[in-house]
């Protein structure tokens, strides 16, 4: 059985060793076989596994010459594109620590062990943020499944308190019906609707535990819905009503605001010094984002918005001051 699956050891040990910078020649492909497999194979052979692999595209490439050695070529990731999901999935904290090593692992296994060992010994850093939630991706499984066959789904909605652990925010599961997965402020929502309204909400995938997909039909959502505008709209993900907002802020931080809003932000010249962004929002998100730009915007529009801003920066200093 061994010699018959011999091309597809071969491509393994093409895949695990070799790489442009790492030829191997006909005695270490033996000898990698051998120990690895416990068989070898003539010169013929390889000569026809390798014309073989060609023809369906692996490319099998000769340094120079077959006596420099073969490598593989093309790989199904560039290693530069390795490099950036690994970051990803690193820096990404609602996926739990061990289901990012195994899923880093995956992707580590499609390259040359000397990509994998630059890797782990350039780019790795321990990401102390990662969610201690481990049903991240049986949550994403459940949720996909039941918007495929359009059920609504309960689950219970989690949060930390003080000894970092994950407890229920009710005693309650929630009802809701999903419609729509995204990434948005870096974090994976689920974009739905309320069991006992009928309004869109979100959740964070991250913070639900105990999925249950529901024998109850999905209510429907407007076919024109797209779940990114909506998104975009909830700047921070924070709910309510949308609103036509006007920002007076200053050049150094427009490129802030272009990476915030995007290019459905209307942009118009002040002064010298200033422009304003016409943007549209919740007012519970874009308070936020005032707060922390403080320095460099102000809320010109609408005026309920700009009061509520100064009244919460007079009383959090007549607090700081008593």
């Amino acid at each position: 059985m061994k010699k018959k699956a011999s091309l597809f050891l071969l491509y393994n040990i093409l895949s695990k060793y070799t790489d442009e910078n790492h030829p191997i020649t006909r005695k270490e492909i033996d000898r990698y076989l051998s120990i690895e497999y416990d068989i070898t194979i003539d010169r013929k052979t390889l000569h026809d596994h390798i014309e073989l692999l060609n023809e369906f595209g692996c490319e099998i490439q000769i340094a120079r010459s077959a006596y420099d050695g073969y490598y593989m070529g093309q790989r199904l990731f560039e290693p530069s594109e390795i490099h950036l999901l690994c970051n990803a999935i690193y820096s990404a904290h609602f996926i739990p620590e061990k289901a990012s090593k195994n899923l880093i692992n995956k992707l580590l296994s499609t390259q040359s062990k000397y990509i994998k060992k630059d890797f782990n010994d350039t780019v790795y850093m321990q990401n102390k943020r990662k969610t201690l939630n481990k049903e991240f991706f049986l949550n994403i499984d459940y949720l996909n499944e039941a918007i495929h066959i359009n059920k609504a789904v309960s689950f219970r909605y989690m949060k930390y308190n003080l000894n970092k652990i994950l407890i229920p925010r009710k005693d309650h599961k929630y009802i809701i019906h999903p419609y729509y997965i995204i990434s948005a402020n870096e974090n994976y929502y689920l974009i739905c609707k309320n069991d006992a309204y009928d309004n869109l909400s979100h959740y964070r995938i991250d913070k639900m535990q105990n999925i249950e997909i529901l024998d109850k039909p999905r209510k429907p959502l407007g076919e024109s819905f797209d779940p990114y505008v909506y998104a975009k709209s909830k700047i921070y993900m924070y709910g309510g009503k949308e609103e036509r907002i006007t920002l007076k802020c200053k050049y150094t931080i427009l490129d802030d605001i272009i990476d915030r809003f995007g290019n459905d932000v209307i942009l118009q010249p002040c002064d010298d010094y200033h422009f304003l962004a016409i943007v549209t929002s919740s007012k519970e998100g874009m308070l936020y984002f005032c707060l922390q730009y403080i320095r460099n915007c102000e809320v010109t529009a609408p005026l309920e918005l700009r009061n509520e801003i100064h009244n919460l920066l007079q009383n959090a200093l007549i607090e700081v001051y008593k």
